[in-house]
Order: structure tokens, then sequence, then C-alpha cells
């Protein structure tokens, strides 16, 4: 029979041995950084510091990769990779470019590294879709593998951007001290964010792209909203580049109503489009909806979180 002495001496081991684990186990939500947010001609932005030089990126959560421009890597002075490159489709036709390799990434004092095992700080360089918003010149797209280290709470209306290290946090961790709604979200794919919406009573899936100034239905969410190509013919229509290999119609439809984390949005006017995006998805959720409330995206424990008090017009 165990006595009383050796029966207290089991317990103290046991709980030495559990004590690790519960401390493994504590939430931990730590601002690394506060940066200022420039909104202009509905685009989001961000200085990051290149090589110790200022340079305009946009915020791109919808990006799977970081870009910069052929010219800012000049003006930065990029080194560019002898052996990586990436295949990029510009007006020329295809082409492949040398990747830039910065000696240093930061934003908001914070050194930046991509979410590869090497922690590297390549940057793909491309041509964009446009590279001016309002006056300002865009120098490239500060993307998912940059930005998904962090966890961001995102103020546009607050003109502010905080990058936070989460670890061990799930459920309603959050250090707001006003009402939220949690939103689950898939990572299908190099932790691209997809939320679940309802357009039109329709129950689809939304890639969060804060780089896209609007937000677009898809193919795949046409088809599931019954909406052919004649239901768009007296819609608005403009060509647009950027969204494949050749210049597309985009129609501005009014739909009756978007639901976004319980938010009611009435008659939204939104783009449409016969495209197909990657990932497979039914629609991007752009910086027209992010404009008009706070969020939190946690990459890490794969929510977003929205505030209660979004102003939409």
């Amino acid at each position: 029979m165990m006595t009383k002495r050796w029966r207290a001496r089991w317990y103290a081991l046991l709980l030495l041995w559990l004590v690790p684990g519960w401390a493994h186990a504590a939430c931990s939500a730590q601002p690394a950084a506060t940066v200022p947010l420039d909104v202009a001609g509905g685009t989001i932005l961000v200085t990051v510091e290149v090589n110790g030089l200022p340079a305009t990126f946009v915020l791109d959560t919808g990006a799977q990769r970081s870009v910069v421009t052929e010219a800012a890597a000049g003006r930065l002075k990029l080194a560019r990779d002898a052996w990586v490159g990436t295949t990029m489709r510009g007006l020329g036709g295809i082409e492949r470019r040398p990747n830039a390799d910065p000696r240093s990434l930061s934003l908001g004092g914070v050194e930046l590294v991509r979410r590869t095992l090497n922690h590297d700080t390549s940057l793909t360089v491309g041509v964009l879709p446009r590279v001016h918003a309002g006056i300002q010149v865009i120098d490239g797209l500060l993307g998912r593998d940059f930005l998904s280290v962090f966890d961001l709470d995102l103020d546009v209306p607050g003109r502010r951007l905080t990058l936070y290290r989460v670890n061990g946090c799930s459920g309603n961790f959050l250090p707001w001290r006003f009402g939220y709604s949690v939103v689950p979200v898939t990572m299908p794919t190099e932790q691209a964010i997809v939320m679940p919406v309802v357009l039109d009573g329709v129950t689809l899936r939304a890639l969060l792209d804060t780089g896209a100034d609007s937000s677009l239905l898809a193919a795949p969410g046409l088809y599931r909203l019954g909406l052919p190509s004649a239901a768009l013919a007296n819609d608005p229509a403009v060509p647009a580049s950027g969204l494949g290999p050749r210049p597309v119609m985009m129609h501005e439809h009014r739909f009756r109503t978007l639901v976004v984390a319980g938010q009611i949005i009435q008659h939204p006017v939104m783009w449409a489009a016969p495209v197909r995006l990657t990932p497979i998805v039914d629609m991007l959720l752009g910086a027209d909806w992010v404009a008009s409330r706070r969020i939190w995206i946690s990459f890490t424990t794969r929510q977003v979180f929205v505030s209660n008090d979004a102003k939409d017009g």
C-alpha cells in the first residue's frame, strides 16, 4: 500500500510534469507594432522599409506572394536572385523575371520574413494591374507570405494596423473592449482567408481580399445565384485587366442584401464578372467592405473578428 509520504511525492512529480503543459497552453496576444494606414482611391496602403528606404505597398490579403514593381526594384537597389525567378503573364506575353532579395524588410520597425522554412525576404518582381492609387505611386503588394506570420488588427476607419504575435489562443481572446462577431474561416491554400457570406439569400464562399478595391462576384457565384449573362446586360460595364490572361467585362450589379458576420448590408452594389479565382471561391470581399469596420484577421486561430459598429452606406 502506498504510504502518505510516497503518495505526496507522487502528486508532486505529477504536478511538475503537468505545469509546463499548462504554461504552454496559456494564451498570449502581444502587439508587435502599430503602423498608420493610408487609403487612396479605395486602396489600403502601408509604408514598408525596404533596404532602409520607404516604399508604398498595398496591404493585400488576397495575394499569395508579395510583389515589387520593376521600377521600385531599381529605385530601392534590390539585388536580384540569380537562381530563383517567377513566371508572370504581361502585355507582351509570358515572361520570367528573377526575384528580388532585399537586405532588409520591415513594417513599423518589425522585421518581416516570409512564412517559409528559411524565413527569407524574397519578393516577386512583376507588373501590377495599376501603379497609382490617387496621386501615390504603388511600389508593390504586401501579401500573405509576410502578413500571415502575424494576426492583424485592421482598423481602416481609424487608419491604423496593429501586428500581433499570438500563441496558444483560441475562441474569443481579443483585447477589444467593444462588441464583435466571430467568423470561423477556412484556409484552403497558402493561408488564403475564405469566409462564409450570404448574398441574396445564398450562402457563398468569399476570399477576404484587402488588395481589391471593390468586392467581386465571380463565375461560381454567378452560377450559384442563377445569374446568367442576360441578367447583367443592362448593368453599367467596364473592361478590366489583371483578373486573368485577357481583359474581361465587369458589370456593376445591385443586389438585395449581403450578410457578413451577421451584419446586413442593404442593396449593395458589387462588380460581377465570369472569372475564376484562385483559390476557387464564389466571390472576393474587398476593401470596400473592410473600409467601414474594424476587423481582426487571426491567421493563428483561423478566425476573423468583426466589430459590431460598422457604418455601411
